[in-house]
């Protein structure tokens, strides 16, 4: 009975301990105007920033989703991703 209840202490004590590490994962959330420079970004696009802003996104009349945002130093860009999943980005100015 004392082994088990020596179990039960060290099993609630490691659940405590692990609540910090699980709240400061969700403190790292991604917001979509940074996954869209973060995509800009890795495809070799100069976007001068973590975040882009002015985001519009559409639908074209093949399925694809069209997106489209400012990165902070000015540039605009265009996001298409095909309903397959394949991505290009265009530079709009």
């Amino acid at each position: 009975m004392k082994r088990r209840s020596i179990w039960m202490v060290a099993a609630t004590l490691l659940s405590l301990l692990m609540v910090p590490f699980i709240m400061i994962q969700s403190a790292y959330a991604v917001s979509e105007a940074e996954d869209i420079a973060t995509t800009i970004k890795l495809r070799n696009y100069d976007c001068g920033g973590r975040a882009v802003s002015d985001i519009s996104e559409t639908e074209d009349e093949n399925g694809n989703r069209v997106i489209q945002a400012t990165c902070p130093n000015g540039r605009r860009y265009q996001i298409t991703v095909s309903s397959d999943g394949r991505m290009q980005i265009q530079p709009l100015n």
